[in-house]
Protein backbone atom coordinates (compact mmCIF):
# COMPACT_ATOMS: atom_id res chain seq x y z
CA UNK A 1 0.00 0.00 0.00
CA UNK A 2 1.20 3.04 -1.36
CA UNK A 3 0.47 6.71 1.24
CA UNK A 4 1.12 8.44 -2.16
CA UNK A 5 -1.82 10.20 -4.04
CA UNK A 6 -1.33 8.53 -7.40
CA UNK A 7 -3.04 4.77 -8.30
CA UNK A 8 -1.11 1.74 -8.02
CA UNK A 9 -1.20 -1.58 -9.91
CA UNK A 10 -3.68 -4.02 -8.26
CA UNK A 11 -3.59 -7.64 -8.75
CA UNK A 12 -4.34 -10.88 -6.98
CA UNK A 13 -1.27 -12.68 -8.96
CA UNK A 14 1.72 -12.29 -10.84
CA UNK A 15 0.62 -12.14 -14.33
CA UNK A 16 4.25 -10.76 -16.28
CA UNK A 17 7.23 -12.21 -17.48
CA UNK A 18 9.67 -11.71 -14.44
CA UNK A 19 13.02 -10.72 -14.76
CA UNK A 20 15.77 -12.77 -12.90
CA UNK A 21 16.27 -11.45 -9.62
CA UNK A 22 20.55 -11.25 -9.93
CA UNK A 23 19.85 -8.94 -13.39
CA UNK A 24 17.15 -6.97 -11.28
CA UNK A 25 20.14 -6.55 -8.47
CA UNK A 26 22.77 -6.06 -10.96
CA UNK A 27 20.98 -3.37 -12.89
CA UNK A 28 19.39 -1.52 -10.00
CA UNK A 29 22.95 -0.66 -9.21
CA UNK A 30 24.35 0.34 -12.18
CA UNK A 31 21.63 2.68 -12.73
CA UNK A 32 22.46 3.95 -9.57
CA UNK A 33 25.62 4.31 -9.78
CA UNK A 34 25.00 5.62 -13.69
CA UNK A 35 22.32 8.08 -11.80
CA UNK A 36 25.17 9.52 -9.26
CA UNK A 37 27.77 9.82 -11.94
CA UNK A 38 25.75 12.41 -13.84
CA UNK A 39 26.37 14.63 -10.74
CA UNK A 40 30.35 15.23 -11.11
CA UNK A 41 32.05 18.76 -11.48
CA UNK A 42 27.84 20.07 -9.93
CA UNK A 43 28.71 23.20 -7.82
CA UNK A 44 28.52 22.01 -4.46
CA UNK A 45 28.67 18.19 -5.01
CA UNK A 46 31.67 17.40 -2.32
CA UNK A 47 34.21 15.07 -3.28
CA UNK A 48 34.05 13.09 -0.68
CA UNK A 49 30.20 12.44 -0.49
CA UNK A 50 30.26 11.90 -4.48
CA UNK A 51 32.38 9.46 -3.73
CA UNK A 52 30.78 7.91 -0.59
CA UNK A 53 27.04 7.60 -2.82
CA UNK A 54 28.31 5.76 -5.44
CA UNK A 55 28.64 2.49 -3.11
CA UNK A 56 24.70 1.43 -2.39
CA UNK A 57 23.88 0.84 0.82
CA UNK A 58 20.00 0.24 1.04
CA UNK A 59 17.33 -0.64 -1.39
CA UNK A 60 13.69 -0.11 -1.03
CA UNK A 61 11.65 -2.87 -2.47
CA UNK A 62 7.86 -1.37 -1.63
CA UNK A 63 7.35 1.48 -3.54
CA UNK A 64 4.51 1.01 -5.73
CA UNK A 65 2.56 -2.42 -5.59
CA UNK A 66 3.05 -5.44 -3.65
CA UNK A 67 6.36 -7.02 -3.55
CA UNK A 68 6.00 -9.96 -2.09
CA UNK A 69 3.93 -11.05 -5.66
CA UNK A 70 7.35 -11.05 -7.40
CA UNK A 71 8.24 -15.14 -7.90
CA UNK A 72 12.10 -14.23 -6.55
CA UNK A 73 11.48 -11.67 -4.23
CA UNK A 74 13.88 -13.90 -1.57
CA UNK A 75 16.66 -14.71 -4.29
CA UNK A 76 16.34 -11.07 -5.15
CA UNK A 77 16.88 -9.96 -1.26
CA UNK A 78 19.60 -12.41 -1.15
CA UNK A 79 21.58 -11.26 -4.15
CA UNK A 80 21.31 -7.80 -3.18
CA UNK A 81 22.39 -8.46 0.85
CA UNK A 82 25.47 -10.79 -0.94
CA UNK A 83 26.22 -7.13 -1.70
CA UNK A 84 26.08 -6.17 1.46
CA UNK A 85 23.22 -3.80 0.42
CA UNK A 86 19.80 -3.65 3.20
CA UNK A 87 16.49 -4.77 2.14
CA UNK A 88 14.08 -2.07 3.11
CA UNK A 89 10.27 -4.05 2.39
CA UNK A 90 6.94 -2.88 3.08
CA UNK A 91 3.96 -5.08 2.63
CA UNK A 92 0.17 -5.05 3.14
CA UNK A 93 0.23 -8.81 3.50
CA UNK A 94 -2.32 -9.09 1.02
CA UNK A 95 -0.64 -12.18 -0.20
CA UNK A 96 0.18 -14.32 3.26
CA UNK A 97 1.53 -17.50 2.27
CA UNK A 98 4.06 -15.57 0.38
CA UNK A 99 4.54 -13.81 3.47
CA UNK A 100 4.99 -16.72 5.47
CA UNK A 101 7.76 -17.63 2.80
CA UNK A 102 9.43 -14.58 3.50
CA UNK A 103 13.16 -15.19 3.89
CA UNK A 104 15.20 -12.61 5.80
CA UNK A 105 14.97 -8.93 5.42
CA UNK A 106 16.88 -6.47 6.77
CA UNK A 107 13.56 -4.17 7.77
CA UNK A 108 10.32 -5.37 7.35
CA UNK A 109 7.29 -2.79 7.58
CA UNK A 110 3.31 -4.54 7.49
CA UNK A 111 0.94 -1.95 6.73
CA UNK A 112 -2.23 -2.46 8.48
CA UNK A 113 -5.10 -0.86 6.57
CA UNK A 114 -8.64 0.14 8.05
CA UNK A 115 -11.56 2.00 7.23
CA UNK A 116 -12.36 4.63 9.01
CA UNK A 117 -15.75 4.65 11.07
Amino acid sequence: FCWRHHTNPVTKAWRWKADPPEFLAKESVASHVGMVGMLKGVPGVEPDRFSEAHRVRHCALSLVGEPIIYPHINALMRSLHDQRISTFLVTNAQFPEQLTQLGPVTQLYLSIDAPTA
